[in-house]
């Protein structure tokens, strides 16, 4: 099936076929690498960092919280 006629002009775009079969306008990053999605793993670490900043600062100023602990 040939592609769609596209008029010439400013805005014209090239077209792709979907997966559906039906034609779209190409996008802007269709030939770029897709970007690494962000990791969770830093986010993680930090959340985890971020507690364990709140339990030491309650340790010192709360020391009768962590009796139970016996350090």
């Amino acid at each position: 099936m040939p592609v769609p006629e596209v008029k010439k002009g400013k805005w014209s775009k090239e077209r792709d076929r979907t997966k559906s079969g039906r034609w779209r306008k190409k996008r802007s990053d269709a030939d770029q690498p897709r970007e690494k999605k962000r990791s969770t793993l830093k986010y993680a670490l930090a959340i985890i960092g971020a507690i364990v900043i709140v339990f030491i600062v309650i340790y010192f100023f709360f020391p009768q919280f962590f009796e139970w602990l016996k350090i």
